[in-house]
């Protein structure tokens, strides 16, 4: 009892006030996998030799005891799809109240208040963090002003990758993820449009047939008239967006509700459990067309419905750490590399170090997690709602979409 009012109080600066009863926790949980995976990423190489075996052939030549003690650094070495993972979610949160809309009769969404959301949600930190790194490069890194001004600008017109063919921002790295974001939240409202086809086989049909062929056709153009904005822009990530959009319409289905409530559910979490690992077995072995987008539609569908996965990714404390992942994904380098690597870690991680640098890396996990909780409720909570806190502008009724949002 003492252990659940503790857990109460601490998560309650962490948990969604929500008054339309839209609100889908597994999908905070989902969040929650996808930036875990993408710190595991960031700070894998610091517990590495190089040496240690990172994909499926490697790790099959290895025998069975390295098998179970390498098999983590398998899905680590592999953790930068968590982004994807992001974009899907943004495809389905952003999709859902138009589809809502369109298929059910809600009421529609204001594409005003979806933009001024979005635009206090999502630049307001964006524009602190920014701003933070950038003052943070020049009196900690040496930088010079007129070398990190441009990146700077750039970065706040979220145009870094197109202006600079490419290359990462050095004031903030994970940008360009954002910037990709960015585009898809100015298209979501028309490209949501798919939902005003009444035909389901139809509107599906499309859906399936944009998130298979549009990844060739983007690389069949970027052949044939080689640009950046082929690779950088949202042109090829779409399959990704298209996915989250045709996990709306499912979502949304009858059938699904009705699956949900069947004991037979149970065969949705066995799907999970082949759908999640066989995503990333798909990042070694890359067929023709892009079936990634696809087997994520199986893995999300077995969350929302798999009554196993569904109490896993509703937990309290998992749903905490999702809720929060905008600013863990701001910050999170900056807390592995400036902060906990440079003070603690160094002192006690010897490279190659397995299975024991797995408890370092979990402890780095927690002290990034930490770390971020605290500054999440400077940063992004006072504009989590998609309104100005109260000491700039008086509070007003929230859009009908506030408890589905998406941030990477």
């Amino acid at each position: 009892m003492i252990n659940r009012r503790l857990g109460d109080s601490l998560l309650k600066p962490f948990t969604r006030v929500t008054s339309s009863g839209r609100y889908v926790p597994e999908v905070d949980g989902l969040r929650c996998l996808a930036i875990v995976l993408v710190i595991f990423f960031h700070c894998h190489h610091l517990f590495r030799t190089g040496n240690e075996p990172v994909t499926s052939a490697e790790l099959t030549a290895e025998g069975w005891a390295a098998t179970a003690t390498f098999l983590p650094n398998f899905f680590f070495a592999k953790g930068w799809f968590g982004v994807q993972i992001f974009f899907v979610i943004s495809g389905m949160v952003l999709a859902l109240p138009f589809a809502s809309h369109y298929l059910q009769g809600a009421d529609r969404p204001k594409v005003k208040d979806y933009f001024r959301r979005r635009l206090i949600r999502i630049e307001v930190p964006y524009i602190i963090t920014l701003t933070f790194f950038l003052f943070y490069a020049v009196t900690f890194q040496d930088r010079l002003w007129n070398e990190m001004l441009p990146r700077y600008f750039a970065g706040l017109i979220y145009s870094h990758s197109l202006i600079y063919d490419g290359a990462l921002n050095p004031l903030l790295w994970v940008s360009w993820t954002l910037e990709i974001e960015i585009q898809f939240y100015l298209l979501a409202p028309l490209l949501c449009t798919v939902f005003k086809i009444p035909n389901t086989l139809l509107r599906r049909g499309i859906l399936l047939l944009a998130i298979l062929f549009i990844e060739p056709c983007v690389d069949a153009a970027n052949a044939a008239f080689p640009s950046v904005i082929w690779r950088e822009s949202i042109l090829n990530q779409f399959s990704y967006f298209f996915a989250g959009i045709l996990l709306a319409d499912l979502y949304l289905s009858p059938k699904l509700k009705a699956i949900r409530a069947n004991p037979t559910a149970l065969i949705w979490d066995a799907i999970g459990l082949l759908a999640w690992p066989a995503t990333f077995l798909l990042l070694e072995f890359p067929p023709s067309f892009n079936l990634k987008p696809l087997t994520l539609i199986l893995a999300f569908l077995a969350v929302l419905t798999g009554p196993v996965l569904r109490k896993l990714f509703s937990n309290r404390w998992v749903v905490a750490v999702g809720m929060m992942c905008y600013t863990i994904y701001l910050f999170h380098n900056f807390f592995i590399y400036s902060i906990l690597q440079y003070f603690i870690f160094s002192k006690f991680v010897v490279e190659g170090d397995w299975p024991w640098n797995l408890v370092l890396m979990a402890l780095m996990l927690v002290g990034c997690l930490i770390l971020s909780g605290l500054l999440f409720l400077v940063v992004e909570k006072p504009f989590a709602k998609g309104k100005l806190p109260r000491l700039f502008k008086r509070s007003s009724k929230p859009s009908p979409d506030c408890n589905l949002d998406s941030i990477s």
